[in-house]
């Protein structure tokens, strides 16, 4: 009887594992078929000023490979349109990128902004060239941050299957790599 009843008990607590588990996966299937234009966590804000020094690094990104992939352009579309600008300005910015200014200057919370995004948007089309990572190591150093950040944070987001990603989490990390913070 005490067998029986062990073996029940048991049975109930693997069962309510696997539940957990399906539910998670379930979460973490549908989470990655969110629809990025309405998810809070993903709408960026930059300072009017900053936006379009902001796109001008993430063209530079984009084409850093050779081309823009399309993930890549509704992703930089996608970030001017909710800081505010059409699609046509965004394209204008698009098609006349300027050279890469000094970033030392963005707010702390454009800094983290950005450094995620230019992973996010290195890794959008599921292809990561070397002189996309060494893009983004040289943006990471100029906004104050040490080259290492680019490689735990892709990492992060390369093992993490919500695309949508702790927002808070990832600044966490970002954070670790500011050069005010750490020594060297």
């Amino acid at each position: 009887m005490e067998n029986i009843v062990m073996f029940t008990i048991g049975a109930s607590i693997f069962i309510l594992y696997l539940l957990g588990y399906i539910m998670m996966i379930n979460k973490a299937h549908k989470s990655q078929q969110t629809d990025m234009k309405n998810d809070p966590e993903l709408i960026l804000h930059y300072k009017k000023t900053d936006l379009n020094r902001v796109l001008n690094v993430l063209v530079h990104l984009a084409e850093s490979d050779g081309h823009i992939s399309e993930e890549e352009h509704k992703m930089i579309i996608r970030i001017g349109k909710e800081n505010g600008l059409n699609v046509d300005e965004v394209e204008k910015l698009i098609k006349d990128t300027k050279p890469v200014e000094a970033m030392n200057d963005l707010p702390k919370e454009a800094k983290l902004e950005l450094i995620i995004d230019v992973i996010r948007l290195m890794k959008i089309d599921n292809k990561v060239h070397q002189q996309e990572t060494k893009f983004c190591e040289s943006i990471a150093i100029k906004l104050g941050y040490r080259a290492e950040v680019i490689k735990d944070l892709s990492i992060y987001i390369s093992n993490s299957l919500d695309v949508n990603l702790n927002k808070s989490l990832l600044k966490e990390i970002v954070s670790k790599f500011y050069k005010s913070n750490s020594r060297q």
